[in-house]
C-alpha cells in the first residue's frame, strides 16, 4: 500500500470522525436550545400573569456553548487536581512529622527493655490463687441422702420388685452409718428393704442376703 493511499484512508477516517462529533455536537446544541425555549415559555407565562416585563434568557450560538462546556470542564478538572495535590501534601507532611518523633525502644539482651510510660518499674503481678476452698465433693447431708435414696426407689421400683412406686412413702434413717466399697454410707430403710447411700451421693445400695447391690438409674425426671 503506497504512502498516499495510507494519507488518504487517514484523512477519510478523520473526516468521518470529525463529521460524526459535528453531528453529535448538533443534536446537544439543538437539546440545549429547546430546554432554553422551554423555560423561556414558563418565565413569560409567568412574567404575563404577574403582569411583569418578560426578559428572554439567551440563546447562545452552538460555538459559544460549546466553547462554555469546555472552559467547565476544564475548571472542574483543576479543581479536583488541586483537591488531590493538597491531601498528597497533608499525607507528606504526617509521615514526616511521625518519622521524627519516633524512638526506638532501647534492646537489653537482645530483647526490647518495655517500661510503664513515666520511666516507672515494670509491673508486678500476684501469683494465681484458687478462690475455692474445698475442691473434693463434699459431704452430704441425712436430708440429702434421703431425698437422693427417694429418686432411685422411683426409678427403679419395677427392678426393686414392688408391686408400686414406694417412693411416697416412709423412708427411715437408722441412725447408722456403713463402709461399702470403701465408702461411708448412710443406712436408711424403705419399703421392707434396707439401702445404703454414700455420704457423697455417689452411690446407692440395696441390701440382698447380708450383701449390699448396687443399683441402676434410669435418667427419669427429679422429684426434688
Amino acid at each position: 500500500m503506497s504512502k498516499e493511499t495510507k494519507l488518504a484512508k487517514k484523512e477519510a477516517k478523520a473526516a468521518k470522525k470529525a463529521a460524526k462529533a459535528e453531528k453529535s455536537q448538533a443534536a446537544a446544541y439543538d437539546k440545549l436550545v429547546k430546554k432554553i425555549e422551554k423555560k423561556n415559555a414558563k418565565l413569560e407565562k409567568k412574567a404575563n400573569k404577574k403582569n411583569k416585563p418578560f426578559v428572554p434568557l439567551d440563546i447562545p450560538t452552538q460555538e459559544e456553548a460549546f466553547a462554555a462546556s469546555a472552559t467547565g470542564e476544564s475548571n472542574a478538572k483543576k479543581i479536583i487536581e488541586m483537591i488531590i495535590l493538597i491531601l498528597l501534601i497533608a499525607y507528606l507532611g504526617y509521615f514526616c512529622y511521625m518519622f521524627a518523633n519516633f524512638t526506638m525502644p532501647p534492646f537489653v539482651n537482645g530483647q526490647t527493655e518495655t517500661t510503664e510510660e513515666g520511666g516507672g518499674a515494670p509491673a508486678e503481678y500476684d501469683r494465681y490463687e484458687n478462690p475455692h476452698d474445698i475442691t473434693t465433693t463434699p459431704d452430704y447431708s441425712v436430708a440429702d441422702a434421703k431425698a437422693y435414696l427417694k429418686q432411685v426407689l422411683h426409678d427403679n421400683w419395677k427392678d426393686l420388685g414392688y408391686s408400686s412406686d414406694p417412693s411416697g412413702g416412709s423412708i427411715n434413717y437408722t441412725n447408722n452409718i456403713t463402709n461399702v466399697n470403701n465408702a461411708d454410707c448412710y443406712v436408711f430403710t424403705a419399703g421392707s428393704k434396707t439401702y445404703a447411700v454414700s455420704v457423697k451421693l455417689q452411690s446407692c445400695y440395696v441390701s440382698k442376703d447380708g450383701k449390699y447391690s448396687p443399683l441402676t438409674f434410669h435418667e427419669d425426671e427429679y422429684l426434688f
